[in-house]
């Protein structure tokens, strides 16, 4: 079992402000509970990413955002393996997850929300969550997404919902499509992951903040985002909660993504503030880091 050394822990996760996940084994592995923002009236999103030290999410030859953890030589195996723990913590106490086109694309059509520990499995049942996210991809083109090989489209039993400029000009096989409109208030949790397995909503506008609005009336609460441009996107639109960033001590540099890297940057008069609720490490060449973001 990992284990994590917790060196940083805020004031604020001991106030009415956060509640505790009740797992033993959470306890155990992150050696203090995991505590969540108690959210009235809007959902918790959150990012979570591993970066090199500077900020970099890939290397130039290796697209794939895992590689930032596997291609840590100096690592352990149980470094390498505690970065994935912890984003599979982050899927596990979500009802959603959101995707970007481009995304898709450096997986190598592979991409799929996968929650492969047992512990951690057990610990999304205590929750009642369904077996699978709402996988929510969001993009401008349609075309930027290989829907015959893509995993995500094809036939399965993960729930799909892709959100996309304009309404498609043909019938995209497994999938319905519909309006944005058609999201309506009274549609369910069910019917989004039972009925509509694999759903494309369409609109004039990409309006993340109706989407995740209407999202919300369904019943999806906690959204974990990993996608780099929607991190920066979310913030600009006010709606990004926490960051939960693992750095991983390899050097990169060059014009390779990093986090905001395709969006406008934030003025010095006006831009989000991370403050740590956590720090923790396994050895000396990972910290695990998770900041609250705030926009005042």
């Amino acid at each position: 079992m990992v284990k994590f050394k917790l060196l940083v822990k805020h004031p604020e996760l001991s106030s009415l402000a956060f509640k505790d996940i009740k797992s033993d084994y959470l306890n155990q592995v992150l050696g203090m509970p995991l505590k969540l923002p108690n959210l009235n009236k809007q959902p918790f999103i959150f990012s979570c990413f591993a970066t090199s030290v500077d900020g970099r999410l890939c290397y130039p030859d290796l697209r794939s955002g895992f590689a930032i953890a596997k291609n840590n030589l100096k690592a352990s195996k149980e470094e390498q393996y505690a970065d994935w723990w912890n984003l599979t913590l982050g899927r596990t106490i979500s009802d959603a997850v959101i995707v970007g086109s481009n995304s898709l694309l450096y997986e190598d059509n592979n991409y799929y929300v996968d929650i492969n520990i047992p512990e951690l499995k057990q610990v999304r049942k205590s929750l009642k969550k369904p077996e699978h996210l709402l996988h929510i991809v969001i993009t401008r083109d349609l075309n930027k997404i290989n829907f015959s090989k893509e995993i995500l489209c094809q036939d399965n039993e993960l729930p799909v919902l892709i959100y996309c400029l304009g309404k498609p000009q043909q019938d995209i096989k497994n999938f319905t499509i519909k309006h944005i409109d058609d999201l309506a208030n009274n549609t369910n949790l069910d019917n989004l992951n039972t009925l509509l397995k694999q759903i494309i909503y369409s609109d004039n506008q990409l309006d993340i903040k109706l989407l995740i609005n209407k999202l919300y009336q369904t019943g999806i609460k906690t959204i974990l985002n990993e996608s780099p441009f929607y991190h920066h996107e979310l913030q600009k639109l006010e709606m990004l909660n926490e960051a939960w960033l693992n750095t991983s001590g390899v050097y990169i540099g060059g014009n390779v993504a990093s986090l905001g890297q395709n969006n406008c940057s934030f003025l010095a008069t006006n831009h989000p503030h991370y403050s740590i609720l956590t720090l923790h490490t396994l050895g000396y060449n990972f910290i695990y880091s998770r900041y609250k973001i705030d926009y005042r």
